[in-house]
């Protein structure tokens, strides 16, 4: 039987890299409370960051202020709050990265074809945005649709600022396909030129064992520090029955 001890740090999870607000609207011209805010982003007090942002919203009907508030709120994973105080920001003239949040939002609440809806807008809007190809890419991952969620994500892998994050994400996709190969192929560059993500390291782990390339597994397990029994959990991930 299968010791789940060892590898419980590997049991595969379907968790894509989904990228936080990026956005023009962030920009706050009062030194200030840029400041107050640049520290409480260091610590992750969106608590802080709410009270902060919905202070200025009482003053002051702000588009750039009420959109940080809604991304503080999904940052919080309040997701109902953030679509709540993005909605008056939904208009025809509305940026990408608005309708993008909205998208995220309904996303982190299990409505996929609503999200879907929200990303091809603002595609439309822009056509090679990345974030929204990522994200398109990650919906349609949820909905089961992998073939076209690799279109999505090599899509954006052209301009994304994190290209790594999207070789995961497509890596992820074809472990789910048993593809176990082109996960390999794609994850052991990353790894080799010294690109240090646990995550990555896992899906590349598992990917390894589940080639039958044991020893290589082992290597990366030893190396990382990642168990102290590394033969034994390269042979469980090995042995493990998936999707």
């Amino acid at each position: 039987m299968v010791n789940s001890a060892r590898y419980s740090l590997f049991i595969l999870i379907f968790l894509l890299t989904l990228p936080g607000c990026t956005s023009n609207y962030s920009q706050d011209s009062r030194k200030t409370t840029l400041n107050n805010e640049s520290i409480l982003l260091k610590v992750k007090n969106y608590t802080g960051l709410i009270k902060i942002k919905r202070e200025e919203l009482k003053k002051k009907n702000n588009p750039k202020v009420r959109y940080d508030l809604a991304c503080y709120y999904y940052q919080s994973q309040d997701y109902r709050s953030s679509m709540y105080y993005l909605k008056p920001l939904l208009s025809s003239g509305a940026s990408p990265d608005i309708y993008l949040l909205q998208a995220k939002n309904l996303l982190k609440l299990g409505q996929y074809k609503q999200s879907l809806g929200f990303v091809e807008i603002a595609l439309s809007k822009e056509r090679n945005n990345s974030e929204g190809l990522n994200l398109k890419g990650i919906i349609q991952a949820q909905m089961g649709e992998l073939d076209k969620s690799l279109i999505s994500f090599s899509q954006a892998r052209v301009a994304y600022k994190q290209e790594e994050d999207i070789v995961n994400n497509m890596a992820m996709i074809y472990i789910i396909q048993k593809k176990y190969t082109e996960a390999v192929q794609l994850l052991l560059p990353l790894y080799l030129r010294g690109y240090r993500d646990n995550q990555i390291d896992h899906n590349l782990i598992f990917a390894l064992a589940k080639n039958g390339d044991l020893r290589y597994a082992k290597d990366i397990i030893k190396k990382r520090g990642y168990s102290k029994h590394p033969d034994l959990l390269s042979t469980d991930l090995f042995n493990i029955q998936t999707f």
